[in-house]
C-alpha cells in the first residue's frame, strides 16, 4: 500500500503541475485546485521551497477567491533556477544543443552545421558531446542539471542503443554509453542522467508539451529533413507502439522507386518528400544545380514554373502518406516540422482536395499545420522530455517501502 512518503511525493508532483500548467497561484487556490486542506497544502509548499523548486512572490495576484480589496497576496509560482534540463539534437547536416529550465522555458541554445553522414562514428558522437560540455560550462549552476536527452533521426532500443540510423550511415551504436562515458570524463561529479531519443518523437513532444491546446486529442507529426520521421501524441503522451517504433511515417510504402533512394528505402514516403528528393526533383525539374531548400522557396515566391511543378510533385506524394496516417490514426491535428515544411502552404489546397477526395464519405478531414518550432525543434523536444519525466509521477515509488522519496531521483 501506499506510504505516508509516497502520499507526499504524489501531491508535490501534482502541486509542480498545478504550477506549471496554470502558473502561479495562492496557497488557498492551489489548496482548491488539488483538493487538499490549507495545512497539508502548505506542508507541500514547505517541502518546495526547501527544495528550491517553488519561490513565494510577495507582489503577486490576490487570487481567485481573495478579496478585491486591500493589500494583493502571497503567489507561489515555479522557480525557474530549480532545475535545469539539456536537450541535444544529431541530425544529418547539423548538430543542436538547448538547456530549459523548470518552467520550461530556453535558456540556451548552440548549434552549427556538421555533416554527420560524411564522418566517422566517432567524429560525430565526439562532436556533439563537446557542443553539450560547452553548455554546461556556460550555465550559472550544474548541480541542478537534471538530465541529458540526445536525439537523432534512427531505431533505437529501450536501452538508448541505435539499431538503425539508415540516414546517418549508424548500426548497431551503444550511443547512451558513448555519450555517458565522454561526458563523465569532462565532469566526474555531475552524474547526468542520459536518454536517447528519435527525433521525430522529440518534435513532437516540443510541439505539444506546453500547449494545452492539444492535450485532450491525437496528434500526429511528420518531421521532413533529409529523410521523414512521425510521431504521436494522444493525450499529450507519446505514443511509442509495442517495442517503441510507432509513427515511422517515413517508411509508409508509396510504391515505386520514389525520387531519391541514396540513403532511403526506394518507393517509401521519405524518397518521395524528403529533402534530398526534393531538391533532386527540383534540379530534375530544370532547377538550378546546387539549390537549397531556401532557393526553392525563394522561386517559389516568384512564381517560378519549374519550382512550382516541383511543389506540385511533391504534394501529391505529401497526400498519399497523409492519407494513410489518416486513415488509420485519425487524428485531429497533423503538424508538419523540419526544413522541408514550409513547402506545405504553397500546395495546401491541392493537398486537401487530394485527401477528400480519397476519404469515405463523412470522414472528417483533419487540421494541418506547419510547426512555428525552428531548427531546434527535436533539441528542445529531448529537454522537455526530460522535463516531462521530472513532472510525471513514477509509480514504482507510490508503492515503495517507507523510504525517503526525492524528486531528484536519477
Amino acid at each position: 500500500m501506499a506510504t505516508p512518503q509516497s502520499v507526499r511525493y504524489l501531491n508535490e508532483i501534482r502541486a509542480l503541475n498545478a504550477l506549471f500548467r496554470h502558473g502561479g497561484m495562492s496557497r488557498a487556490d492551489l489548496a482548491r485546485r488539488l483538493g487538499l486542506n490549507r495545512s497539508t497544502t502548505g506542508n507541500i509548499i514547505a517541502n518546495l521551497m526547501s527544495d528550491a523548486l517553488v519561490v513565494e512572490r510577495p507582489d503577486g495576484g490576490r487570487g481567485d477567491s481573495a478579496a478585491r480589496t486591500g493589500r494583493p497576496g502571497i503567489n507561489i509560482e515555479i522557480d525557474p533556477a530549480g532545475a535545469t534540463f539539456l536537450g541535444a539534437e544529431i541530425g544529418v547536416d547539423r548538430l543542436t544543443v538547448v538547456a530549459i529550465d523548470l518552467t520550461a522555458q530556453e535558456i540556451c541554445r548552440l548549434s552549427m552545421p556538421f555533416p554527420v553522414f560524411e564522418q566517422p562514428l566517432d567524429a560525430g558522437i565526439e562532436r556533439i558531446t563537446a557542443m553539450i560540455a560547452e553548455g554546461i560550462d556556460g550555465l550559472p549552476e550544474t548541480a541542478r542539471i537534471r538530465g541529458l536527452c540526445v536525439t537523432l533521426p534512427a531505431l533505437l532500443d529501450g536501452d538508448g542503443k541505435v539499431i538503425n540510423a539508415l540516414i546517418l550511415g549508424w548500426r548497431d551504436v551503444d550511443l547512451k554509453a558513448l555519450v555517458t562515458a565522454r561526458l563523465a570524463l569532462r565532469f566526474p561529479q555531475l552524474g547526468l542522467p542520459v536518454s536517447i531519443e528519435n527525433d521525430a518523437n522529440a518534435f513532437a513532444i516540443a510541439s505539444t508539451y506546453r500547449d494545452p491546446s492539444h492535450s485532450a486529442e491525437t496528434v500526429a507529426f511528420l518531421l521532413i529533413e533529409n529523410g521523414a520521421g512521425g510521431g504521436i501524441v494522444i493525450g499529450g503522451r507519446l505514443f511509442r507502439g509495442s517495442t517503441g517504433f510507432a509513427g515511422e511515417f517515413g517508411q509508409l510504402v508509396l510504391g515505386g522507386e520514389g525520387f531519391f533512394a541514396g540513403r532511403h528505402k526506394p518507393g517509401h514516403l521519405e524518397s518521395y518528400i524528403g529533402k534530398d528528393a526534393v531538391l533532386a526533383r527540383y534540379r530534375a525539374n530544370g532547377g538550378p544545380q546546387g539549390s537549397d531548400v531556401d532557393a526553392l522557396l525563394a522561386a517559389l515566391e516568384r512564381g517560378d514554373p519549374a519550382a512550382r511543378r516541383t511543389a506540385r510533385e511533391w504534394g501529391s506524394g505529401l497526400a498519399i502518406g497523409l492519407i494513410q496516417l489518416s486513415s488509420v490514426l485519425n487524428p485531429g491535428v497533423i503538424i508538419l516540422g523540419g526544413t522541408v515544411a514550409p513547402l506545405f502552404r504553397f500546395v495546401a489546397d491541392e493537398v486537401a482536395t487530394a485527401m477528400r477526395r480519397e476519404f469515405l464519405e463523412g470522414f472528417p478531414m483533419p487540421k494541418i499545420e506547419i510547426s512555428a518550432l525552428g531548427l531546434e525543434g527535436p533539441a528542445l523536444g529531448g529537454a522537455l522530455i526530460m522535463h516531462q519525466r521530472m513532472f510525471s509521477i513514477d509509480e514504482s515509488a507510490i508503492y515503495a517501502s517507507a523510504q525517503p522519496i526525492t524528486l531528484f531521483q536519477n
